[in-house]
């Protein structure tokens, strides 16, 4: 990694991403480096070169998959694409099954979580999602919590779209700090502090 770089956040896409899955912590990640001297570099990562969003917006990749250049933060959006098996959509379960280990944070929003089931992540991991899913991953097997957001060991899962924003404000102030969450939330004009972000947070502890 770029050492002048402080960390770096790989976004996941594929064919039927929702638009505000990616947008929102694209935006709020972007943040970072415009409230405090941190620096956040950004990448969208596709197997293609360009992928049409769930309603027809377009979105360029910055990066193909490799197996040797990873960022510290996965974002895994949800989406219709979730549900709508495609050639794309298995190369992003294969990038979540092969990278996990090398990032500090996997962070999903909405229907993503579906993807780390198909990578195999949830097994003995609480979770949350979109609540109209959350019945259908309970009949799976896992263990899913209502919160708006869930964090156990690596692993930030949220609820539906707009969650995306809290969790990685959630993320952030994980990383950098709760001033530096305050500080874009206050930009940003978000109606939630960051210590009522927090509060909506289940923590699960990792005993070692």
């Amino acid at each position: 990694m770029d050492t002048n770089i402080d960390s770096t956040v790989d976004f996941l896409i594929f064919p039927g991403v929702e638009e505000l899955d990616i947008t929102a912590p694209y935006e709020v990640f972007g943040k970072i480096h415009d409230v405090s001297e941190k620096t956040c570099k950004l990448h969208i990562l596709a197997s293609s070169e360009i992928t049409f969003c769930s309603h027809g917006l377009p979105l360029y990749r910055t990066q193909a998959f490799c197996q040797n250049q990873h960022g510290d933060v996965l974002v895994v959006p949800g989406g219709k694409g979730v549900r709508e098996p495609c050639a794309e959509r298995t190369a992003v379960v294969n990038h979540i099954h092969s990278m996990y280990g090398y990032y500090d944070l996997i962070l999903t929003i909405c229907t993503g979580t579906f993807l780390l089931e198909k990578a195999g992540l949830l097994k003995e991991k609480t979770c949350t999602t979109h609540k109209r899913y959350q019945d259908l991953l309970r009949k799976k097997g896992y263990t899913v919590l209502p919160n708006r957001i869930v964090h156990h060991g690596t692993l930030i899962t949220s609820a539906g779209v707009t969650a995306g924003i809290d969790a990685s404000l959630y993320a952030i102030s994980v990383l950098y700090g709760n001033p530096v969450a305050q500080e874009i939330i206050e930009r940003i004009e978000y109606p939630f502090s960051i210590e009522d972000i927090i509060e909506m947070a289940a923590v699960i502890q990792v005993h070692p």
